[in-house]
């Protein structure tokens, strides 16, 4: 029984968490394995893409499908479904890169021992940068962020993922242009 079907049975049980809604759950053990079979190879290969692990990217994978399971989302096949999975995907993703980052904090100093005199490399301190970004903005941004420059989607596309205006993606974008600026001046004169 995989980790997936695990979650099923639990979220059909007799104890299962209900809807905050009331309503009885709607999505069960056949309706989120049609999802999965669907499209987990789209989310996986989206998460991959995030986390640079095929470990973390499953992890984060099945925490997206568990959760839509949970939280009684009842999801056809089609657009909204995978609109939905991919902004879960993308959420759960982010998460675990804070989580990762916040790890990181603990050995700052170790590390700056480790590799004085030595350059860490261009891919490290980029990854730092978007850390430090990323830590300055919020779920949305953090999304936005990795949508249009991960992914390479478009503002009317990552508008119509979110549910949110065009306008506030371009708003958005405008905003982490300032605060790259902003880190970049900074760590100019540091």
């Amino acid at each position: 029984m995989t980790n997936l079907d695990s979650a099923a049975a639990a979220a059909t049980s007799s104890h299962a968490v209900p809807s905050l809604s009331g309503a009885p759950a709607a999505m069960g053990a056949a309706g989120i394995g049609q999802l999965y079979e669907k499209y987990a190879p789209a989310i996986h290969a989206h998460c991959r893409r995030l986390l640079g692990s095929t470990a973390a990217a499953r992890d984060a994978m099945q925490e997206s499908f568990v959760r839509v399971l949970l939280r009684n989302r009842d999801l056809a096949p089609g657009e909204e479904a995978l609109r939905y999975l991919y902004r879960t995907a993308t959420n759960v993703s982010i998460n675990v890169l804070r989580q990762r980052a916040v790890r990181d904090r603990a050995i700052p100093e170790i590390a700056a021992r480790t590799s004085a005199g030595m350059s860490s490399g261009e891919g490290h301190a980029d990854r730092q940068f978007v850390r430090l970004l990323l830590d300055r903005v919020d779920a949305t941004g953090g999304s936005i962020a990795v949508m249009h420059f991960v992914d390479g989607m478009t503002q009317v596309e990552i508008a119509a993922t979110l549910g949110i205006t065009r306008r506030t993606v371009f708003n958005r974008l405008k905003q982490l242009e300032r605060l790259a600026k902003a880190l970049l001046e900074e760590a100019g004169t540091a």
